[in-house]
């Protein structure tokens, strides 16, 4: 049974809790709330509710601004990104943690630090790299970038795989199973909520993503989410249609909001798993 010192303490932490998600939570509801105004409603009173909700503002954000455009290419380059990037991380940190070969102390040493050197410090091996192979101003050149840059995923799948005991592969390889067929049919299966894990933090980062794009991108008609609403922002900023902005930036959050909301019970057990298991 509790104390009261407990229950106290618990209090306490509950009002905190509560304080920082209320700080993080208010800048967003504001900017969902003004998006229902009218211009010259927003400039009267920032904190006031809506007289009437003007879906206009979605409409217009959507056609008039580019939204649409920008909002599939970043589905486009985050939906095939995190495939390629977490079936890379995957084989890759299968193979280094469960086959032994001359290289593999120096191909983990790498993986872990390239998680630690900064995105920036790598930037004009890649601009140079990118224009060499014809790649710049392409999604193609970003996603071959996305595909081999969140080594995170390779730490973590590492850690899982390395836990699984090789008795799975030995009775496979028995039945005549290939190195391919085990690691698709048994070991890729076993790490699902690894997976499941790693595929939404990934997609999250590239759905955010602003630097890669905004450096490797040039053409508009290109843009991902995160360049396109910055490009918005240049603009409305001197035509002072803010409304149509803030109703962008909410269309913008939708999708990353639903897949938290959809899957945080794996994103958790994931971690957990793979923790555990490393």
């Amino acid at each position: 049974m509790k104390t009261s010192q407990q229950k106290g303490s618990a209090l306490l932490l509950q009002i905190a809790l509560f304080a920082y998600a209320a700080t993080i939570l208010y800048p967003f509801l504001w900017m969902a709330i003004n998006a229902f105004k009218s211009n010259p409603e927003f400039y009267a009173n920032v904190w006031s509710w809506p007289e009437k909700l003007l879906w206009s503002n979605y409409g217009k954000a959507w056609q008039e601004s580019g939204l649409g455009t920008y909002f599939f290419n970043s589905l486009f380059i985050t939906a095939v990104g995190t495939l390629l990037a977490v079936l890379f991380s995957a084989m890759s940190s299968y193979t280094v943690a469960k086959y032994k070969f001359t290289g593999k102390g120096v191909i983990f040493f790498f993986a872990v630090s390239s998680f630690l050197i900064p995105q920036v410090g790598s930037l004009a091996a890649l601009y140079k790299l990118m224009i060499d192979l014809n790649l710049f101003n392409s999604h193609i050149g970003l996603l071959i970038l996305y595909s081999g840059g969140l080594s995170m995923n390779f730490i973590i799948l590492y850690g899982f795989y390395r836990g699984i005991s090789w008795e799975y592969a030995e009775a496979a390889f028995m039945d005549g199973a290939s190195h391919w067929q085990i690691f698709f049919r048994i070991m890729l299966p076993l790490s699902g909520p690894s997976i499941a894990a790693v595929s939404l933090v990934t997609m999250v980062s590239i759905w955010n993503d602003y630097f890669l794009p905004f450096m490797f991108l040039q053409d508009d008609k290109l843009y991902t989410i995160s360049v396109g609403l910055y490009d918005m922002m240049l603009k409305q900023q001197y035509a002072a249609d803010w409304t149509t902005l803030f109703a962008a930036l909410t269309l913008s959050v939708i999708p990353i909001l639903l897949v938290f909301v959809l899957f945080q019970n794996k994103l958790v057990s994931g971690f957990t798993t793979g923790g555990l298991k490393g």
